[in-house]
Order: C-alpha cells, then structure tokens, then sequence
C-alpha cells in the first residue's frame, strides 16, 4: 500500500447537484474531475436509474454543467461549453433513453442556473450590465467603480452589473428579463406560472438584508413581500399559498447566527418560524478539498420541508413538516454534500471518514451506496485513520479534535506535528477524507485538526467569538496542541508546525505573532489587517463591522481594529513563515498576504510568498489543477525543510 500522493488528487472525481425527475424514477447529476492537461475540469451528467439502481454516464464531452429535465423525465436540457461563446451560452438538451445530444438554442447571456418550464420556454440566470450604452471596443482596458462590493470573489469585477432571471424562448426574439435594475437575484423556485426568488438590492452599498418577491411568468403581478428583521437566504413553494425560506433575524447573534425555517403565507404576507426553539448550524458547513460543486440546502417534496445541516461534526438531512415537527432523515458518518427526495426516496451525495465522495441511496432506515466512481482511486493507498479525542475549552466545555498519524508511525519515534486551522470561522473540521491532510500524512507528518469556539455545529453561543477574535479562539487551539501532546507520545513537541487558510490564515498570522512554540508555518489566504481588508475585499465592509464589532471611524474602531490585526505584532515573530495567496482572491485580498510577508521581511524572519495568477479565494479547493498540485509541492517542501532532519 502506498501513501496518498500530491498528484492523486488529478485522479478524483467529484459528485454534485443530484436532482430526481419529475416521475422520481430516475435522477441526475454531474461528475467532475481535474484534466492536468487542459490544467481545468471536465464535466458530464450522469444518470441513475430507480428501482434498478443502474449507474451509467450520459455525456461524454466533458464540457457539460447545469441541466434542468423537462417535464416528460424523458430528456434533460443542459448548458454546455461545447460551443466556445464569448458573452453566451450553448443549451443543449438528451434523451435520457437513448441518443446523442444536441443544440437547441443559443442564449445571449453567460448563463448560469436553469429550469425548464415546459412548451420550450427556460428560466435562467446571467449576470448583465445595467446601462444602455454601447459597449465600447476599450471595454477591456479600464473598470468603472461606483458601488460596494464593486468585485466578488469568484465572479470579477461587478460594479454596476446584476445576476438577473430571464425567461427565455427559443422563438422570441430577445429573452424576458423578470427583475428590475437595481436586484440581484440570490435563490428563486418555479410553481405554476409564479417565480419566488430571494434578491438583493444595491443602492451604492449592497445591504446585508434581503428581500423575497413573488413575480408572474406572464408579465402580470410583481409583489414584494415585506419580512421585516427576518433575513431570508433561499425559498421553495410549498404550496400554492404558502413559501418556506431559510432566515431569521441577526439578534442576538450577528449575521452568521443559525437560521430558521419559516412559513410564508401569500395572502397576509406574514411569515411563521415553523423551528423557533432551534439552534441548528444548516447547510454543509464541514471542511474538505475534495468536492467541486454542491446542491440546495434546502428541498420541498409534497407537504414536507427538508433541510440539510452540520451537527457537531457530521451532516444530517432534516425533515420538517407544516407545523414545525422536525426529525432525522439521514444521519450520516460524514458530510452530506448534495441531495434530493422524493417519496421516501432520498439520494445522498457524502464524503466520508476514509472514503471519497460517492451517491447513496436511503430509502427508510436501509442506506445503499449506489456508485465507485473514486473506488479505485484509494484501493491501494494507505490512508490515515483520524483518532478523535475531546480537549476541556479554557471556556468551559469541551472541544472535538482528531489526530491523523503518519503512514508507517513508529510510536518509538518522535514526528513533527502539523496544527491544521479550518476557515470560516464558523465552519467544522472532522475526520472525512481530505486530500491535503492525507497527503501530509503520507509525508510523514501527524496532522492535528480541532473545531474550537467559534466554529459551527455547536449552537449560536458556541460559535460566538464576535469582538474575540485571537483570543478565546486561540486559547483553545492552543489547549488542543497541548492535549494533543500528552495523549500521544510520539508527538515532537520540538518540531510543531501550524497552517491554515482564510481564517485559518488568519489565525496562523495571529499564532506566529503571539507565541514561538511553532517552528514553522504555512498561511494561505489570509487577513493580516483587518483595517485594510475592511475597504477592499468583497465582504469586509460589513463583515469586520459584525465579527470584530468596530469601523475604521467608528469610537475607539480604528484602534479596535487594529489590535485584532495580526499585523501589529509581526515584530514579534521568529516563525519561519510561508504565504500563499491567489491573485483574484477578492475575499482576503492578496495584499493582506503581501503586508505580513513584508513586515516578517523587514524584521529578518525567513519568509516565502507564492502568489497564483487567475486564481481566486477557492484554490485549495477548485482552482487549476496545476496550481493545486504546486500549491500542496510548496507547503510540502517548507514543512520538509524546517520539520525533519537534514540529510
């Protein structure tokens, strides 16, 4: 058996967006796995087929993402890269029976989500500028800048430019554009001849409140519904009468605060928290570099509400009926990365505790995994089994952690010690697979990963750290590394290492910055001023305010600001530190890695910045193939050099 390798990740495939026909008989959905080559993804649908659980791939172009089916469940329509398009987008649709696929229209927009709605006619949603005026042939050499956020993370530059949801019909002349200027559609759901969709308004600066609208198909009511301090993220039908959304307010807890699953009536406009004795972390909110897409937190099938989460550290699918009774669907060993119901049917995309991603089948209380698509790819690797241990918080309470031993562990020995920090901070770790962490392992290092205060799964309170950040926090993960040390003996306390990525990143600037037990550290992605990061990343104007509780003018912000910067103790530092940041990462800028690279520059500590171009705040995770592969080469080398003998 050999241990897991860089390079193997190129061999992964990556499971998303399962979606059932209309009949429930069969289901959808897209494979993707890295092409080193081409340095991209490829993407094909697949198909399984119930009750015979037959598996098969059904597009081989490798250029093929979002399909919506029509409603016989006879052909699913998709939008595909097989044409090269500058500023449009190529549909094409496939006989689920048999056949080869073919074009059925060009749409004038960069297309992104997409639903049939039968008669030929097709929702879908593109970004698209707000202005009349001509596009001008040096379009390309400048950007205009007159809002906030003016760029995203993933997107680029988006000042003055909308996702918007148009209806579009292959014998119009020009598709139907459903939204005013000003809104930018986030989540929407189709019944009868009614869209519901979740927007955002910008009026210079993009609030952080959202707003719910019911719209005609046929050009008739546009009506918005009034929530009040209810923020509403995503929304589904449940019936003709009612919506279900996934909000809540932000008091007590700021604007990560757990959400709620709310009914709302159309005619009164009221909305009825159908869970308000919960404190439920939705959605997937546990760490992994090993899927590439996702699916809906949030599902209806007939009179019942479903709802995915994170629970401690593992996902659970929830169903929740009319009147607020709640229970367990699926309780699954690790995280449930997309799925979709029908009946008493439910599929499962999971990732879990020694296994890739792979599609399952639940039907009751029986669960059957369904596909081997990465079978092969871990059959002769030997992978690290995570040993999971609880550590007493500083706080009170306790904290989960998991160590991953090196491959071929002499507990003679002595081995050097990767402290692993997720991101979020109100994400989880837990034992799942991960690439990287696996990858470490097999080079001979133990690799240490804990979810301390401020992390999700645990309720609002425990995730708190608002105004707290490297303080509590970094109590505990410091508490963890100390457990972690008395429990395992082959633990090199002499030879400890720390990394991490966005506020992982940031708690490795923070921890070379107020302690030197570590004798070296990899921080990728990551906030070094919080200051900075406040004007010039795509979330900072209003996340900083909420998490670190000040504005740069606020009374007393700038200095609060600055004290919870990692930046104003880089003179503190000794810890040999590496930097990796990505060129377009508009979520934790590349300068905030460049000013703690400088800073431990100037103050002569051994310091390296790779910087990836074209990539953004996503490279772990889904950025090029080669720049994940030598992003992982860089990490492995500086640990290498700092944490084992020389020979």
């Amino acid at each position: 058996m050999k241990p897991v390798e860089i390079q193997d990740i190129t061999t992964y495939r990556f499971l998303s967006s399962v979606e059932f026909s209309p009949a429930g008989d069969r289901a959808a959905f897209i494979v993707k796995q890295a092409n080193v080559e081409k340095n991209e993804y490829s993407s094909n649908l697949y198909l399984v087929e119930l009750p015979a659980r037959n598996v098969r791939r059904l597009t081989g172009s490798g250029k093929d993402g979002e399909f919506a089916w029509d409603a016989d469940g006879q052909t699913l329509f998709f939008l595909s890269k097989r044409v090269e398009l500058e500023d449009k987008t190529a549909l094409f649709r496939i006989r689920v029976d048999g056949g080869e696929a073919e074009q059925v229209a060009i749409l004038p927009h960069k297309a992104e989500g997409l639903r049939a709605l039968g008669g030929g006619r097709f929702l879908y949603t593109a970004r698209v500028p707000q202005t009349d005026e001509p596009k001008r042939e040096d379009a390309k050499d400048y950007e205009v800048l007159e809002e906030i956020p003016f760029w995203m993370n993933g997107t680029g530059f988006t000042s003055r430019r909308r996702k918007h949801l148009f209806v579009f019909d292959p014998a119009a002349a020009e598709p139907v554009d459903l939204l005013e200027s000003e809104l930018e559609v986030e989540s929407f759901d189709l019944r009868g001849g009614r869209v519901a969709l979740v927007a955002r308004r910008f009026p210079g600066v993009a609030p952080t409140q959202r707003e719910l609208w019911v719209i005609a198909l046929d050009g008739g009511e546009k009506r918005r519904i009034l929530l009040g301090d209810v923020h509403c993220d995503s929304v589904r039908f449940l019936d003709d009468r009612t919506l279900v959304i996934v909000g809540g307010p932000h008091t007590p807890y700021g604007l990560g605060q757990n959400r709620e699953i709310y009914a709302v009536d159309l005619d009164s406009g009221k909305a009825l928290s159908l869970t308000p004795d919960w404190d439920r972390s939705l959605g997937n909110s546990i760490g992994s570099d090993c899927r590439h897409g996702a699916g809906p937190t949030l599902r209806v099938d007939g009179d019942s509400i479903y709802v995915s989460a994170t629970d401690r550290s593992h996902g659970v699918l929830l169903r929740v009926s009319k009147r607020g009774k709640v229970e367990t669907v699926v309780s699954a060993p690790g995280s449930i990365d997309a799925y979709d119901v029908r009946g008493h049917t439910v599929l499962t995309v999971e990732l879990r505790p020694g296994r890739l991603q792979e599609l399952y089948l639940a039907e009751g209380k029986k669960l059957a995994c369904l596909t081997s698509l990465n079978e092969e790819n871990l059959r002769d690797r030997a992978l690290s089994e995570a040993i999971p241990f609880t550590v007493p918080s500083p706080g009170g309470g306790e904290l989960d952690a998991w160590l991953f031993p090196p491959i071929g562990l002499d507990a003679s020995s002595k081995v050097p010690t990767l402290l692993s920090i997720h991101g979020g901070p109100r994400t989880a770790s837990s034992g799942v697979f991960f690439h990287e962490i696996q990858m470490l392992a097999g080079k001979g290092h133990a690799v240490l990963v804990s979810n301390p205060r401020g992390s999700s799964g645990r309720g609002n309170a425990f995730a708190d750290i608002r105004g707290k950040y490297g303080t509590i926090d970094y109590d505990d993960l410091m508490a963890v590394v100390d457990e972690a040390l008395k429990r395992f003996p082959y633990l090199d306390s002499e030879r400890l290492g720390v990394l991490g990525g966005s506020y992982g990143g940031f708690m490795t600037n923070w921890m070379i910055g107020h302690t030197d037990r570590f004798r070296a550290a990899a921080s990728q992605r990551s906030i070094s001023n919080w200051i900075h990061k406040f004007c010039s990343t795509d979330i900072g104007y209003f996340f900083n305010h909420d998490q670190i509780g000040a504005t740069p003018w606020s009374d007393g912000g700038g200095e609060k600001l600055w004290w919870h910067s990692p930046l104003k103790y880089a003179d503190r530092v000794k810890t040999p530190t590496l930097f990796i940041h990505s060129e377009q990462d508009y979520r934790c800028s590349l300068p905030e890695g460049i000013q703690m690279f400088t800073a431990l520059r100037y103050h002569g500590v051994e310091t390296r910045l790779v910087m990836f171009r074209e990539e953004n705040h996503e490279l772990s995770r889904s950025g090029k193939p080669k720049h994940r592969i030598r992003r992982l080469e860089e990490i492995v080398a500086w640990f290498d050099r700092h944490l084992k003998p020389t020979t």
